[in-house]
C-alpha cells in the first residue's frame, strides 16, 4: 500500500472525512511540485491537512476548533511523531505512516476530553 492510501485509511479509521484529495503543492507557481498535500476533517473537533513530502516525510496541521493555546498543551501530547510547531489553535507534527493512525485518535481523544471537562 503506498504512503497515500496508508494516509486516508488513517483518517477515515479514526472517523475523518476527507474534504480535498491529493494535490500538488509547490513552492511557487512556476516551480514543480516538492510535495502533495489533502484535507481532512474529523467531526466537529479538528480539521487540517497531511503535506507528504516527495522524499517521504510526513507533515500533519491540525487546527482545533475549540479555542485554546495547543502551546500550553505539548507535554500533554502522548504521541509517536514530533511537534514541530504550535501556536494559538494550530499544531504542526512531523509524523511516520506507522504512528499517524494512533496519533490522530490520540488528539480525537484528547480534543474530546478537553471538550467534555469543558461542561
Amino acid at each position: 500500500m503506498m504512503y497515500e492510501e496508508k494516509i486516508e485509511e488513517a483518517i477515515t479509521k479514526i472517523g475523518g472525512s476527507i474534504t480535498k484529495g491529493w494535490y500538488p503543492v509547490s513552492e511557487r507557481p512556476e516551480r514543480p511540485p516538492f510535495a502533495k498535500e489533502i484535507e481532512y476533517q474529523v467531526g466537529d473537533l479538528f480539521w487540517g491537512k497531511v503535506h507528504l513530502r516527495n522524499e517521504g516525510d510526513i507533515y500533519v496541521l491540525v487546527i482545533s476548533k475549540d479555542v485554546f493555546n495547543w502551546k500550553d498543551k505539548i507535554s500533554q501530547l502522548k504521541i509517536g511523531g514530533e511537534v514541530e510547531d504550535a501556536a494559538g489553535g494550530l499544531l504542526w507534527l512531523k509524523e511516520n505512516v506507522e504512528t499517524l493512525e494512533n496519533d490522530l485518535k490520540f488528539i480525537k481523544d484528547y480534543l474530546t476530553s478537553l471538550r467534555s471537562s469543558k461542561k
